[in-house]
């Protein structure tokens, strides 16, 4: 049987066995609730949200948390909407004394309390995880998101605190307090408007109005620097003088990383991500890009070559840059990119020069050759926006792309 599920005339149901330090809040010993189905396979992707959201009532009640009380206030709220008529005067009583019980302790406490058991209001801390088990997006993503909806939470911790004239002044104190840019402040918003419509959707939440609907994002318009605030290129003589410092630390990593990077214009998670079985005698394929444009093959430079040869004879585990160690997102160049970041940064550049500046320099050793536009674009791996070139051609031959890269050239250190 698989976990979590259980069979019961022709239906497949969710059960989960509470722990006993938390059972009493409960008042059973199994969580056991239908899924609606007669299909295993519905039921296996139904029941896992399920499951994440019993779980987090029981984590509500270790911690002693104010979820802790929504807890509570749902077994009372699943108590009145299953009663009979004659029986809910007894349980609005009943509901009474613990309500009385609670303000002796909690004013505050007590009313949520009434507004929860009356379907008034529910915690939002508790449907999170639940919400984020319903998304299908890269890992990263999830945990942006899961970031941006407790900053939220931790300003409006029920539904009934949620209006729009609240929502809107958070956004105020979002850009002015928290001096946050219009673009992160509009990402925010986006996910929690994303919880939001999840919890209507569910009918978690029943509101009249819209709370992030029409709300105003102020976007400061930058100031004139003469471009300066944008991403620069490194100057040629920049790049060496970060290889030759990446050199004398002593670090073999970060001087192979800016190598492949000054001689191919790639981006530092291709070269991270390039393994042994991408290389051929003259050039190696790029199979893990931001974009369909990025999947390409690169020709390899004759100034990079005797350095490839290093690496490849020295890798110990399939890697061209061996050694290095993935994050959490499976992301490889996590640890050598806070290096060069490090590094450039006590050679005195600003925010506007990173890794991908040195992409900007191969781009910028391209055009100053002469190298047509489309050729450029084949070995960067750019989209090509014209008709002709971006539609219906194939791509240009590695011949013509290693005549190009040649043109590109570093003074000496």
């Amino acid at each position: 049987m698989p976990r979590y599920l259980e069979r019961r005339r022709r239906r497949w149901y969710a059960v989960l066995d509470i722990p006993k330090d938390v059972r009493e809040p409960f008042g059973k010993k199994r969580h056991v609730e239908s899924l609606g189905t007669d299909s295993l396979s519905e039921a296996e992707r139904l029941v896992l949200p399920k499951i994440a959201l019993w779980k987090s009532q029981f984590q509500a009640l270790r911690s002693g948390s104010n979820d802790a009380l929504h807890v509570l206030a749902e077994q009372w709220r699943a108590e009145f909407s299953s009663a009979d008529a004659d029986v809910l005067e007894t349980l609005d009583g009943l509901l009474q004394d613990k309500a009385e019980e609670i303000a002796w302790r909690n004013p505050k406490a007590a009313s949520r309390f009434n507004e929860i058991v009356r379907g008034e209001s529910i915690s939002l801390e508790i449907h999170v995880d639940r919400w984020l088990a319903s998304l299908t997006g890269a890992p990263k993503s999830t945990d942006m998101k899961r970031s941006d909806v407790r900053r939220f939470i931790e300003v409006f911790p029920y539904s009934s605190d949620v209006s729009q004239q609240g929502v809107q002044g958070w956004i105020y104190d979002l850009e002015t307090q928290n001096r946050l840019k219009s673009g992160t402040v509009t990402r925010i918003i986006s996910a929690c408007r994303g919880y939001w419509q999840f919890l209507i959707k569910h009918r978690i939440v029943e509101v009249a109005d819209d709370p992030f609907a029409k709300l105003s994002i102020v976007k400061r318009k930058r100031r004139s620097s003469g471009g300066q605030d944008k991403r620069q290129p490194f100057s040629t003589e920049e790049v060496i003088e970060l290889l030759d410092h990446a050199q004398r630390k002593d670090d073999p990593q970060l001087a192979a990383v800016i190598q492949l990077g000054m001689w191919t214009g790639c981006r530092i998670e291709e070269l991270c991500s390039l393994k042994l079985e991408h290389l051929s005698e003259d050039s190696f394929r790029v199979d893990d890009a931001k974009s369909e444009a990025g999947l390409r093959t690169v020709p390899i430079h004759s100034q990079l070559a005797p350095t490839l040869e290093h690496l490849i004879r020295d890798s110990t585990d399939g890697y061209v840059v061996s050694g290095l160690t993935f994050n959490k997102y499976g992301d490889r160049s996590n640890a050598v990119g806070k290096r060069f970041g490090t590094l450039k940064k006590r050679l005195g550049h600003g925010p506007n020069k990173v890794f991908h500046s040195i992409r900007k320099t191969v781009a910028t050793l391209l055009e100053n050759a002469g190298v047509p536009e489309n050729v450029a674009a084949d070995i960067l791996g750019h989209d090509k926006d014209t008709m002709t070139y971006g539609l219906y051609s194939g791509g240009i031959v590695l011949e013509v792309k290693k005549e190009a890269i040649e043109k590109t050239d570093y003074p000496a250190p």
